[in-house]
């Protein structure tokens, strides 16, 4: 399952997506909002944006390379767009495999490469201004 929402992410949701009897691990990955980065201490919330329907596609395409170097079971990942403040998650992913090695090698790799990959942009907004960043880390 992929999904893209406006309101807060239902954690809960995601993992029963992947709940399967042959799964003997399921692997979460949380990305929250937080109030600093690099550069800033003053981040009261981010924004994001995204061009949905090709997100969606490569974010399939980054689901199946890890099947297929991982061997897991289901996938589902959550990304919310639009406002998001401080504290509340941003993204969530839940993975199920056989063994808690191969579903926390594949939700670190598929984390890693929705970072990167798909048309996903972020703004971090500061008490004083916003700021569109050119990286999605």
């Amino acid at each position: 399952m992929i999904e893209f929402v406006d309101e807060i992410i239902n954690r809960d949701k995601l993992i029963d997506s992947v709940k399967s009897d042959r799964a003997g691990a399921i692997v979460t990955f949380a990305g929250t909002v937080r109030s600093f980065d690099e550069t800033s201490s003053n981040i009261k919330a981010l924004y994001y944006d995204a061009y949905k329907e090709m997100a969606e596609s490569i974010i399939n395409d980054i689901i199946n390379e890890a099947e297929s170097k991982f061997g897991i079971i289901k996938v589902s990942v959550s990304q919310r767009l639009g406002y998001i403040p401080v504290g509340e998650d941003s993204i969530f992913i839940a993975v199920s495999a056989a063994h808690r090695e191969s579903a926390f090698l594949a939700c670190k790799y598929i984390i890693d490469k929705i970072k990167v990959v798909p048309p996903i942009w972020k703004k971090e907004i500061y008490e004083d201004s916003e700021l569109w960043k050119s990286d999605f880390k």
